[in-house]
């Protein structure tokens, strides 16, 4: 076309001359010094006709650029312009479009662990100050972070541990293992064991990590400290009654809490009907609680998750812990079987009570009586894991752990009634038993730098039995009788289950995997009962049944930052649970979201969704661990819940101090309880089922948490409003009533003082409401056939007649344990003695209460049981 026709086509358009006839050779000059690139973007424009078009959300056109260009071609000057911001051009029709180039990414792997014993740290930061992002080592210790190729170094750090700075090389994926120091002060050391991103950075709520130096600076009951005693000094947790077993989260029952030791479940966590725990502090190196809010991977119960790790052991060196308190001796090894490849830690623990007593126990009993009586625990845990590679490695632990407790009797004695003076001979004896047995195999894999797998098999066992022997005999004339009652209660656990932890890219952290486990359920009793009169023939009953259940799940979450200040968590869980022919599927999806508001704050939202397929039926009669583990069947469904929670969280700029206020509504569905008729020896049969009833349930309150975790002075204060209820057709009339375990209000109250350099003293206040309970509200004279052989017969008892179900209120109870402890460090070994008070003011908190007859004003009382009083203990422990 001539220059005639552009002109003339030009002006038909309206366009200026040089956008018709600018390319990429076209000649410009662009001079500019320290401007933003919109101006030479204008300058272009405004001097020879080039229109740029883009999206302001996209390309960043601030960027300061200096430029003196002379009469050199449109590319160059472009290239030079946009090239540093991996800024992309390209010309369509008479424009250039800008948009950004995919940013060249790569990704460094590894494992973050502690310099001196290749322990693995879990939740150890790995943060790119240039980039500002960062990310935490899972349980395992591994980490994966995508980052832009021009990164030059990392950041990993861990509370307790100096801070590193690892450089790297100028491109590629790498695999690096961060070996942290533990700092020398005492002081800085025992803040914490683990340091996570501030609360407001995290999208997960409803999750409390337990450090284990807190646990052991807590004051100590008999000397022993405890990681679930810690917990129920926690905010939205109930214990039971004083001493007793059983834990209540967001006024679940205590069934509905999955109790994991690497990985594997423990049914029962509790010695001596409570008052401690199954696991030794010695070998817990994490200790998680979940109570809401719970990710995807998490399944099969309802109200908590309390996920505990055991150490590794030192991969470079020998170390050892022995120490004994006023109830048990306790002592940990760990060391390298092949340095930097293979270690192992053992430890072992037993109460000796029963030997110190034993001299005593002949005192105990009366003229013509003798016997014996011994109680005693104990638990055992190893663990060895070996480095394949650095992409392989393989862990074993296991862990056993039991209670007994035996009373034998033996007494004589004389019947001088006519005709015949008769001598006697009674023999009993009661034997209580229960324990749990676990077994963990693992499989870690590095797939690539993004990708990493876990493959478990694991196996839990859990037993309880009470037997009762009784024999009588006349010793001078044919009279005999036996007496045999026995309970017994078996479930077990087979595990096998794959997990994937996949990084693609800062703003994702995606998991999934699969698994499968195999339940198999053996409650019975057994009962005998034999006379030597031919009139009472040998009455024998028996009942027994084993049930398998196969439970299967599948799940994925992506915890994926939308924004700068919107976090989401995503998930589903998919379980399924076979049994009796019948398939139980459920579809429970999960969700979390975090956005982020100013001065630091965060605000939190939550739903999810759990299925329960075990249920546990406790007697309400006794605090004995009689509690029955049964699957669902056809007439008893698995439980269900629906849980929403809404809070806010903040962490201050100095990591010092930590608050959050968390407020949570939870509906239940399918929860179950023995009908009034019922006991554990009628409920253990195969017809189970037929003895319970089924309704539902309702949870709601909210938890506050204020904590100061660094310093010389540390601890928390905690509390809960809360509301629990229940619904049973068949009970109250079908009417609501509150649930056993309703705590109107909770205060917890923990202080960690430094004295020094070797003195530390700890406070722990606890305050809660009275829980509910069901009194009788009048009472009436029995009815009994009168006996014309009996003119002087006894009036039959009197009758309670009981009020509504949980309609009265215990007495609060509140307490405080005090604990000091002095530490002394030599070259080689650390001594340490620590002096604890239990219930320091003696404060008569109610065991149970029972209702009495005082029959001086002839009128009923309630009464009240206390089985705690102040108690001191005394520590010593050695660690070389």
């Amino acid at each position: 076309m001539s220059f005639t026709g552009k002109l003339l086509l030009g002006m038909l358009l309206g366009l200026p001359l040089q956008v018709l006839g600018w390319d990429w050779h076209t000649k410009v000059t662009v001079i500019l010094r320290d401007q933003p690139l919109l101006a030479a973007c204008q300058l272009l424009e405004e001097q020879y006709g080039i229109h740029f078009s883009y999206s302001r959300d996209v390309v960043n056109l601030s960027h300061r650029v200096t430029i003196k260009a002379r009469n050199k071609s449109l590319k160059k000057v472009i290239a030079a312009l946009m090239d540093p911001y991996d800024i992309a051009y390209e010309r369509i029709g008479n424009q250039i479009v800008l948009t950004m180039r995919p940013t060249p990414l790569r990704t460094i792997s590894g494992y973050a662990e502690d310099a001196r014993t290749g322990e693995k740290l879990i939740g150890a930061t790995v943060y790119c100050p240039a980039q500002q992002a960062g990310t935490v080592t899972n349980q395992y210790g591994f980490y994966s972070l995508t980052l832009k190729k021009d990164t030059s170094s990392l950041l990993a750090s861990y509370v307790g541990y100096t801070p590193q700075r690892y450089p790297l090389p100028a491109s590629g994926d790498r695999h690096i293992t961060m070996a942290l120091q533990p700092r020398n002060s005492l002081q800085e050391i025992v803040i914490t064991e683990h340091m996570q991103p501030h609360l407001q950075e995290q999208t997960q709520m409803s999750k409390v990590n337990i450090a284990v130096s807190e646990v052991r600076a807590m004051p100590k009951l008999l000397g022993e400290a405890d990681v679930v005693r810690t917990i129920q000094s926690l905010p939205g947790v109930t214990g039971g009654s004083e001493g007793t077993g059983g834990m209540s989260v967001r006024g679940g029952s205590p069934d509905q809490n999955l109790v994991l030791l690497d990985g594997t479940p423990v049914f029962n966590s509790s010695h001596v009907f409570g008052i401690f725990s199954v696991f030794n502090p010695d070998i817990v190196k994490n200790a998680d609680l979940y109570k809401g809010a719970f990710p995807a991977r998490y399944g099969g119960r309802l109200s908590s998750i309390v996920d505990i790790s055991m150490k590794d052991g030192d991969m470079k060196a020998f170390h050892g812990d022995v120490s004994i308190s006023t109830i048990a001796a306790k002592f940990m090894v760990e060391g390298p079987l092949w340095k930097d490849k293979t270690s192992f830690i053992i430890s072992g623990r037993r109460s000796y009570l029963d030997i110190l007593a034993k001299p005593l126990i002949g005192e105990a009993f009366g003229d013509g009586e003798n016997g014996d009586l011994f109680a005693f625990f104990y638990d055992v845990n190893v663990r060895i894991n070996h480095i394949f590679s650095p992409k392989d490695r393989i862990y074993l632990s296991a862990f056993g752990g039991e209670d007994a407790v035996s009373l034998k009797q033996e007494y004589d004695y004389e019947d001088a009634t006519p005709p015949v003076q008769k001598q006697y001979r009674e023999n009993s004896k009661f034997k209580l038993g229960w324990g749990n047995l676990t077994g963990t195999l693992r499989w870690n894999h590095v797939f690539n730098q993004q990708l990493f797998s876990n493959v478990t098999f694991n196996y839990s066992q859990y037993f309880f039995l009470t037997q009762y022997n009784y024999h009588y005999e006349a010793l001078n004339i044919d009279e005999r009788s036996d007496l045999y009652g026995r309970y017994h209660s078996r479930v077990q656990a087979a595990v096998g289950k794959i997990d994937f932890d996949y990084r693609p890219r800062p703003d994702h952290a995606i998991k999934f995997g699969l698994g499968s486990t195999t339940h198999i359920f053996k409650p019975g009793t057994y009962y005998f009962e034999d006379h030597s009169d031919a009139q009472s023939p040998p009455d024998t009953s028996y009942n027994n049944f084993n049930t398998v259940g196969v439970e299967m799940v599948m799940y994925g979450e992506d915890d994926w930052q939308l924004t700068k200040n919107l976090h989401v968590n995503t998930g589903l869980h998919a379980a399924g649970f076979l049994v009796e022919n019948r398939f139980y599927l459920s579809i429970q999806p999960r969700l979390g979201l975090r956005y982020l508001l100013p001065g630091n704050w965060a605000l939190k939202l939550a739903y999810t969704h759990m299925s329960q397929p075990l249920h546990l039926l406790s007697n309400n009669t006794t605090t004995l661990p009689t509690d029955l583990w049964v699957p669902s069947t056809r007439r008893v469904k698995p439980m269900l819940s629906k849980q929403v929670t809404l809070g806010v969280a903040k962490t201050t700029p100095d990591n010092q101090y930590e608050f959050s206020l968390e407020g949570y509504y939870k509906n239940m569905n399918n929860v179950i309880e023995y009908t009034e008729e019922a006991n554990i020896f009628t409920a253990a049969g195969e017809k189970w089922d037929e003895q319970v009833i089924i309704g539902k349930g309702r949870s709601y309150g909210a938890e506050l948490l204020m904590e100061k975790k660094q310093g010389k002075t540390r601890g928390w204060i905690g509390y809960t409003l809360a509301w629990s209820t229940r619904r049973f057709a068949e009970v109250n009339e079908g009417r609501t009533f509150p649930y056993k375990y309703d705590p109107r209000h909770t205060i917890e109250l923990v202080f960690v003082q430094h004295l020094g350099k070797r003195w530390e003293l700890s406070a722990n206040w606890q305050f809660a409401t009275g829980m509910p309970l069901t009194l009788p509200v009048a009472s009436h004279e029995g009815i009994t056939e009168p006996s014309p052989y009996d003119p002087d017969q006894e009036p039959p008892p009197r009758v309670d007649v009981l009020g509504p179900r949980n309609s009265f209120r215990a007495a609060s109870t509140h307490r405080l344990d005090i604990g000091i402890t002095y530490t002394k460090k030599k070259k080689h070994w650390t001594k340490s003695w620590n002096f604890s008070l239990f219930n320091a003011y003696n404060q008569q908190n109610p065991f149970y209460y029972y209702v009495r007859t005082d029959h001086e004003e002839q009128e009923r009382k309630l009464a009240q049981v206390t089985l705690l009083p102040i108690m001191p203990s005394i520590t010593y422990a050695v660690r070389f």
